[in-house]
């Protein structure tokens, strides 16, 4: 089938999406325009592109992820929110946009079945919350949010990966940066939650909350070990300071129900760094960093699976 038959198909796919969410505005309120759920349209159009990639008769990757199958990412800040200006004086917000649109695209080139979400595609307002949120309700086996540093001085310098605190487990908005760790092995879960609490509802079956205790547990460790394999590639694809993976209690994170973590990709602040994170050299660097470390997560997921 010609190629422009088949992303007719996906045109008409994607319009016969919109109708029908154009009611549903409710269902996903981060991220809805005029009635419209954009994210949930733009699933759809994951889908329609995997579907028109096979009708152009392109073979499919001979191998695909298979743990990971729908990430989401999230362009720090938005809207009033600009993040961090720096020597270059690009406001933050454009660069993580940037950053996390290349991301996308990348992706869907090599793996055209996976499905990629972002939690904004435009300059918007949108909470801590709402984007982890956001994550849980698509289903996400990943959720990776982008940013750039900045400090009050000019010498910081380098890359990082937060995940969060162990203790830190609901959804919430305050932030405070961490310490650095060696490696994700030396996390400790320290989540505990005595059986006896009286709580509300289904939480008083002491076996439901032994096993949300379980799931956030495991939770923990893998954005841990994600954490780790994103800090491993930054190093091999970024000429600067390897600053090392931290925890830390970003509200970005909290409440998350899948694998976590925050990307500082360097500093905006620092006199040459500052100058090098906006430009399309630096930002192919970072792309095909997190890119790897996807791949690399999925198959450290898929060999503990196997034991």
């Amino acid at each position: 089938m010609s190629f422009i038959r088949s992303h007719t198909i996906v045109a008409i796919l994607i319009f016969a999406a919109v109708l029908a969410t154009a009611g549903t505005a409710a269902a996903f309120p981060p991220g809805t325009l005029t009635g419209i759920d954009l994210p949930t349209v733009l699933t759809l159009d994951d889908r329609a592109r995997a579907f028109s990639f096979e009708l152009d008769g392109k073979k499919a990757p001979k191998k695909s992820l298979q743990k990971v199958r729908t990430i989401v990412i999230d362009p720090g800040h938005g809207g009033e929110n600009s993040g961090a200006l720096g020597v270059a004086e690009i406001k933050e917000k454009y660069l993580t946009m940037a950053l996390a649109y290349r991301l996308r695209d990348q992706i869907h080139r090599k793996y055209p079945d996976v499905k990629v979400i972002l939690t904004r595609y435009w300059d918007k307002d949108m909470s801590l919350t709402e984007r982890v949120h956001f994550a849980n309700l698509m289903g996400a086996d990943m959720f990776m949010s982008l940013h750039y540093n900045a400090a009050v001085h000019d010498r910081a310098v380098g890359y990082e990966t937060y995940f969060l605190l162990a203790s830190e487990a609901t959804p919430g908005e305050e932030e405070k940066k961490g310490e650095p760790i060696a490696t994700a092995k030396n996390v400790v879960s320290g989540i505990e939650t005595p059986i006896g609490t009286k709580k509300d509802g289904v939480y008083n079956d002491a076996l439901v909350e032994l096993k949300r205790d379980l799931d956030r547990e495991r939770q923990h460790k893998e954005s841990g070990l994600l954490a780790e394999t994103i800090q491993n590639n930054l190093a091999k694809k970024l000429e600067s300071t390897n600053r090392g993976v931290k925890q830390a209690n970003f509200g970005v994170l909290r409440g998350a129900l899948m694998p976590a973590v925050v990307v500082e990709a360097g500093f905006l602040t620092h006199p040459k760094e500052g100058q090098k994170v906006v430009e399309k050299n630096h930002r192919e660097k970072v792309v095909k960093a997190l890119i790897k470390s996807v791949e690399d997560f999925d198959a450290k997921l898929v060999e503990r699976s196997k034991k």
